[in-house]
């Protein structure tokens, strides 16, 4: 906008330029040249000096090229016609220069042209300050609007994550307490219908000991082999829903909060709840880790990290002790084989590294086999 105040500044003071009087005040500079070379020459280097100004923004640059134009304006009368056009970038200099320019260019214009043209140029010269104010409030307003969209664009993201967070808060408890009640159901069943199927059983086996016919007892044998296929059958029903009910984030939370040896990081980062196999795998891991940090480190903090990729899930156990310290794991390799054991069940990889503290690397693809070893103990 600034640009469009300068063309139209610059235009008025170029038809005033070609239009005005020629019985200007003789003398100095002007006198020795023909009115329109003077001209000319006037509106080049108002020209040169409004497009340094409006390129070089610093105040003593404007401050010199105005002082300058103003002196020379009072030597070449020609000059002053563009007095208005030079101003314009003189209103962003301090107030007191700022009066100072401006009232030495209104009281050259008077000495050097006829009254008519000078009340011309000091009428656009409110008309450079009129439209200077307006374009430095359309900036200062333009300024505040881009802040308030910036600030309306950080309120909605902050907003937007706020709400994916409770989302994915709210999807997790609404699963831990699913899971918790299965979890209760599978107690209810175990201790209550199982508990009542085990003493029938054990009654029916007592009254074929007592029964004297062999029909009766053929009858009880049919009933206890009936009550023990009710029996497998609730078991492995219970089993599998209280499988179902493990959950591992909230596993390793518990025993992440549990070990009070040093402090634990948890970095965990999966999407979907692994199989059970490798959720059992992956606890039995993390537990014997812990327990080998806890026996045999000097450190003082522990990460564990379970990271989901598309083909395979990874579990990574390290600490921060010293390369060496505490006993030697070679010699009781136990928890390390068993370890080792539940990963390679399931085709899965694991690695054993000593440079700097201790970390423990296990790698099991999506693919894997389901084998009761290895989430067993």
């Amino acid at each position: 906008m600034a640009i469009i105040d300068r063309l139209i500044i610059w235009s008025l003071c170029t038809v005033m330029a070609v239009t005005a009087q020629a019985d200007w005040v003789a003398g100095g500079v002007g006198a020795a040249m023909p009115r329109s070379v003077s001209a000319v020459t006037a509106m080049l280097a108002a020209t040169t000096v409004g497009g340094l100004n409006g390129y070089v923004r610093t105040k003593s640059f404007r401050a010199v090229t105005t002082v300058l134009f103003v002196t020379i304006s009072a030597v070449n009368a020609s000059f002053c016609t563009f007095l208005p056009f030079v101003l314009y970038d003189a209103f962003t200099l301090q107030p007191g220069l700022r009066h100072a320019v401006g009232g030495a260019a209104v009281a050259i214009s008077f000495a050097r042209l006829p009254v008519g043209d000078a009340l011309l140029i000091l009428g656009l010269l409110a008309a450079a300050w009129a439209l200077h104010a307006r374009t430095l409030e359309t900036e200062r307003v333009q300024a505040q609007l881009r802040q308030l969209r910036d600030y309306d664009r950080e309120i909605t993201l902050a907003l937007t994550e706020k709400n994916k967070a409770l989302m994915d808060k709210q999807d997790y408890e609404v699963r831990l307490a699913m899971l918790n009640e299965r979890s209760r159901i599978a107690r209810e069943i175990h201790d209550h219908v199982g508990h009542l199927l085990s003493r029938s059983i054990l009654q029916v086996g007592a009254l074929m000991v007592t029964v004297p016919t062999d029909e009766a007892k053929q009858g009880l044998s049919v009933m206890r082999d009936t009550l023990t296929q009710a029996m497998n059958s609730i078991r492995a029903s219970v089993h599998d829903l209280h499988d179902e009910s493990v959950d591992l984030r909230m596993q390793l939370e518990t025993i992440v909060r549990d070990f009070s040896f040093c402090q634990v990081r948890l970095d965990y980062r999966v999407e979907t709840q692994p199989p059970r196999d490798i959720t059992y795998c992956f606890i039995a891991v993390v537990r014997e880790g812990l327990s080998n940090v806890m026996r045999h480190s000097n450190a003082t903090e522990v990460t564990v990290s379970v990271i989901e990729h598309p083909a395979l899930y990874q579990l990574l156990v390290e600490d921060n002790g010293t390369a060496g310290s505490g006993v030697d794991m070679t010699a009781e390799g136990l928890g390390l084989r068993s370890m080792e054991d539940r990963v390679t069940a399931l085709n899965g990889r694991f690695l054993v590294e000593r440079r700097v503290g201790f970390r423990l690397f296990a790698s099991v693809p999506k693919g894997g086999q389901n084998h009761e070893s290895a989430y067993r103990g």
